[in-house]
Formats: structure tokens, sequence, C-alpha cells
């Protein structure tokens, strides 16, 4: 089993949508399209890679709506960080931009632009 299954399988409530690219993107949006996420581009912000593995644990870690603890910290950081190898060093992160991106009450994640394969972490929770 790979690190996206994992965490499909340990962020046992609200929608996962985790998963590789076998290719590098122009945009963030392109990525969201394959993940079903909205694809505009207007959407998305680019953030720094600190910030976005402290979104990724987050959303791993608790519920977004009532925040409940789903996972440990610990395990929360140590599924992000493998999550993020997949990437190489010269990765490009974004998150939504206070713009929802599915029809979920909350929506929240990273994608990721890496040189070589693109990636996204994303979590809808409905209160």
């Amino acid at each position: 089993m790979g690190i996206d299954e994992d965490i499909k399988r340990l962020r046992d409530c609200g929608v996962v949508r985790c998963g590789v690219l076998p290719l590098s993107a122009p945009t963030a949006a392109a990525i969201a399209k394959a993940f079903e996420l909205r694809d505009n581009d207007a959407c998305y912000r680019e953030i720094d890679e600190s910030t976005a593995r402290s979104i990724a644990a987050e959303v791993l870690h608790r519920d977004q709506a009532y925040s409940v603890e789903i996972m440990t910290p610990d395990r929360a950081e140590r599924l992000t960080a493998k999550f993020f190898e997949q990437f190489g060093a010269q990765a490009r992160y974004f998150t939504n931009n206070w713009c929802p991106v599915t029809d979920a009450t909350f929506d929240v994640g990273v994608i990721v632009i890496g040189a070589m394969q693109s990636g996204c972490l994303w979590v809808e929770d409905e209160d």
C-alpha cells in the first residue's frame, strides 16, 4: 500500500482526495481539475513548503468542522512528510485562497507541482 492509500485509510472521515500524477503542470488549477476540484486559478495561492506541510498535517490531524482529533499530530506529520517526499526539493505548493473548491461546507488542502510529478492532498468535511 502506498502513502496515498495510507492517508485515505487513516483519515477515516470526510472526503479525502489524495494522489500523485506522473507529470508537472503549468498551474495549480490543472492539477485541481484532475482531482475533481474547481479548476479556477483565482481560487489558489502559492505558499511556501513550511506552510504547506502545516496545512496538510492539520487536515490529517483534526476534523475541520469540530476540531475532533482523527489521528495523533505525530502520525499526521509522518504521513505529510512521506507524501511530500514524492515531489523533490524544487516543488511549488498551493492552497485555496478563501475560495471553496468543492461543494463541501469545509475544504482545504495542498496541491503540489514538482519537476517530474504533481499531486493533491485535499480534505472535505461537513458539519
